[in-house]
């Protein structure tokens, strides 16, 4: 009991450790710092059992990312040793974001991922370019934030 103990309190600080992508910085050229972009912020809660499914599906879509048309830029985020994952986008407009939420690729991941996912929280924002967030503690404040936020199985 007490090596079990221990374990526990040794471990639990690791799963809030978390790798990922910078958050993308929107080039000035591709929009102006007042023109309103397109936001949407994801957090997703992994089945441990199934994430390497999971993961293959989020790198298929992470892969088809570049060729996104109105894509201005994406990150992603997972917990080393916890069961929950974060992505960011930002599109020029809304009609970008829902042609790559159809797209053959995202729509076979999502179909492929579903057994793995517990919980999805998903927000989608409109806001001035000047007004992205600088980082990911700026993503998750955002995403804390239950205003607009759907939340999917949680």
């Amino acid at each position: 009991m007490v090596a079990v103990t221990m374990l526990t309190a040794l471990t639990t600080p690791l799963g809030g450790c978390a790798i990922g992508m910078p958050v993308p910085k929107v080039p000035a050229e591709a929009v102006a710092a007042d023109d309103v972009v397109v936001l949407v912020l994801t957090r997703v809660v992994i089945d441990s059992a199934q994430r390497s499914e999971f993961d293959r599906q989020n790198s298929r879509v992470m892969a088809s990312m570049a060729e996104q048309p109105g894509l201005l830029g994406y990150a992603a985020r997972k917990q080393l040793f916890g069961n929950q994952g974060w992505t960011m986008s930002v599109w020029e407009n809304d009609d970008a974001r829902a042609a790559f939420v159809r797209s053959t690729t995202h729509r076979e991941a999502i179909a492929r991922s579903l057994p793995a996912l517990q919980a999805v929280e998903l927000k989608r924002l409109e806001v001035p370019r000047k007004d992205l967030p600088a980082d990911w503690d700026a993503v998750l404040r955002l995403l804390a934030d239950p205003q607009g936020r759907r939340s999917y199985w949680e």
